[in-house]
């Protein structure tokens, strides 16, 4: 198995380790491409603004790879968006997670401060979209979201260190899928990454801060991605009742907001409405 370690930083310097293992080259301090050893591809880097950075990464490869983030003294936390249309592993805290496919969860949040590895499937496309933010930006998030199974104790430290595991949003997908239409050597792409990064944060954030109360209408995106299950349902109904995690992952929701959501718009359940 190919094994790449590298780090993550605001700045570009992290990239020339990882070209220097690949024996690839480096555009513009941006652009790496996969070499053909290992399948076909690049990862995209660019600093969004003073404290956000992201990396955006398109490959297939054609040999069991994994890539290795070591923990650094850069005080970020990693947003990882996974939209692959299959399973790829990734290693929080010595515990794989499947992540990417739609029965699958596609967002890990976790600290810099301890390692993860990453390992796409072999000759499927993978697609990544990962977001560095500086841990100053993150204080009150950080504060409001702890919870027991989203912390665990550092063994250097014993300071309780963060990571999360959940679903992206139903809109974001849609952002984050629009990258594939433009090529990355489009001029403008750097600039179109950038405002996509944001959006997706945004969406990130809102939903986040956005209390249950005030949620009481479907957005224009969530009734379109909830009328889609229900034809998917309405499709397949020869067949077994997919799982409420299926479902509620192709919307792009938790089971809990899809169920909520899907009972909003048609005053029923899923499963009542497949029987």
């Amino acid at each position: 198995m190919r094994k790449l370690t590298h780090y993550y930083s605001l700045t570009p310097e992290w990239q020339y380790d990882v070209v220097k293992q690949l024996n690839t080259e480096l555009i513009d301090n941006k652009l790496i491409i996969v070499p053909d050893d290992i399948g076909e591809g690049f990862f995209y880097f660019s600093p969004v603004m003073d404290g956000i950075s992201v990396v955006y990464a398109e490959l297939t490869t054609n040999t069991p790879f994994k890539l290795v983030r070591q923990k650094s003294e850069n005080e970020l936390y990693i947003f990882h968006f996974d939209l692959s249309e299959h399973v790829n592993l990734i290693k929080i805290n010595d515990s794989d997670y499947q992540i990417g496919a739609f029965n699958q969860l596609d967002l890990a949040i976790f600290d810099n401060q301890f390692e993860t590895t990453f390992k796409p499937s072999v000759n499927e496309r993978t697609i990544a979209l990962r977001i560095l933010l500086d841990k100053k930006l993150l204080h009150d998030f950080i504060q409001k979201f702890k919870k027991k199974e989203n912390a665990f104790n550092h063994i250097e430290t014993n300071k309780k260190v963060f990571y999360h595991y959940g679903n992206i949003d139903s809109n974001s997908i849609l952002l984050i899928k629009s990258l594939q239409n433009k090529p990355v050597t489009d001029l403008s792409f750097d600039s179109f990454i950038k405002g996509i990064s944001l959006k997706v944060l945004g969406n990130f954030f809102n939903k986040f801060y956005e209390s249950k109360e005030n949620h009481t209408e479907l957005t224009e995106i969530e009734n379109d991605f909830i009328e889609r299950t229900k034809d998917y349902l309405i499709n397949n109904l020869h067949g077994p009742f997919p799982s409420l995690i299926f479902l509620a992952s192709m919307a792009g929701m938790s089971s809990s907001k899809y169920k909520s959501l899907f009972k909003k718009r048609f005053n029923n359940t899923p499963k009542n409405l497949y029987c």
